[in-house]
């Protein structure tokens, strides 16, 4: 996941690193607006109703379709709870500075007498780190989060399919998301 790259917009496409969620069923509700409202289920989330202009293809795993369609939420490195950076490039520069004008005199080191010399206690600590950020980030995948609906058009290229309201997911068990939905999208 540290891996991730950030969304690229080049030559008219989104590579867009996300967690994808297959569709596995769209059925058209029954009624006289002038935009559909679907039905979707997706592997992993609860149920949800899309609005859009355009129409979409009803299928179900019993009735299935050549085109697949996925629910994404795009990934977010800060999601991880790692440092951004640029912010640590600008925080150390001015750090540098204000160490670098108040100095000791004495010129005594400025070593930290708190630390411990238990050999274990730094390894705890990093552990109790990555448990923690595991936690944070369990708690936040959880959360709702605005989705797109993507629908492939060839393979490893996919097109946004437009909602004329926000899509509002969530993951059911965020324990149970599979790694292989992680994964990098081109989208037209």
């Amino acid at each position: 996941l540290e891996s991730m790259n950030a969304p690229i917009f080049a030559n008219c496409r989104l590579r867009l690193p996300c967690i994808a969620f297959r569709v596995t069923k769209v059925k058209r509700r029954q009624g006289l607006a002038a935009h559909s409202t679907y039905g979707v289920k997706a592997d992993g989330l609860r149920d949800l109703l899309i609005t859009t202009d355009e129409t979409l293809i009803q299928f179900s795993r019993a009735r299935t379709t050549q085109q697949t369609f996925f629910l994404v939420r795009p990934w977010d490195r800060r999601l991880l709870g790692l440092p951004d950076f640029s912010e640590q490039l600008a925080f150390a520069d001015k750090g540098e500075s204000v160490r670098n004008g108040s100095e000791s005199e004495s010129g005594s080191d400025d070593t930290d007498e708190s630390s411990s010399d238990s050999p274990g206690e730094e390894e705890l600590s990093v552990d109790s780190d990555d448990h923690s950020r595991s936690l944070r980030l369990m708690v936040h995948l959880g959360q709702a989060f605005s989705a797109l609906l993507v629908a492939q058009q060839r393979v490893g290229e996919y097109k946004r399919v437009a909602s004329d309201h926000n899509i509002i997911a969530q993951v059911k068990d965020p324990a149970s998301i599979d790694i292989t939905n992680i994964r990098t999208l081109d989208i037209l």
